[in-house]
């Protein structure tokens, strides 16, 4: 969140970000390294006292680099 914040006070940090797939055992399956990410995006749900839905937040990152790689 700092990191959003901070994009939205035209401070945009660019750190490299790396996701990973795993299997049911815990090791990476497949991982996605990007260049120079920032996110431009935050949503969450709307928390509602009689709803039963599970609660999901995104986020959407800008990046100027993608590398994938199947382990």
């Amino acid at each position: 969140w700092k990191w959003f914040s901070a994009v939205k006070m035209n401070t945009i940090k660019r750190v490299p970000v790396i996701i990973k797939l795993l299997d049911e055992a815990g090791k990476p399956t497949m991982t996605w390294t990007l260049q120079n990410a920032w996110p431009t995006k935050i949503t969450g749900t709307d928390l509602k006292a009689e709803g039963n839905e599970v609660a999901i937040e995104s986020i959407e990152l800008a990046h100027e680099g993608l590398v994938i790689s199947n382990t």
